[in-house]
């Protein structure tokens, strides 16, 4: 899956968030940008994604050592179709 890009289609399963969410926690706000996977982990089924958009601009917290990443369940993604 690694450098594989996606575009965020939903987070934590849903398309929007609960209504106590608080707006560092919304990263509903990132559907629909796109990113790249750059690691993966197996054990919980998240990939790390490399947003293309900072997201600092959102006002989320993201405090991953590389900057606009954030750690996505691979479920919440759509794959792009690869052009080899």
């Amino acid at each position: 899956m690694k450098n594989r890009i996606v575009t965020l289609k939903t987070f934590l399963g849903t398309r929007k968030p609960k209504k106590d969410t608080l707006e560092r926690e919304n990263y509903w706000k990132l559907i629909g940008e796109r990113g790249k996977i750059i690691d993966g982990n197996e054990t919980n089924d998240r990939v790390l994604v490399l947003f293309e958009r900072n997201l600092d601009d959102y006002q989320v917290e993201n405090h991953n050592l590389i900057k606009n990443s954030l750690w996505i369940k691979a479920t919440d993604l759509e794959f792009e179709m690869n052009k080899d």
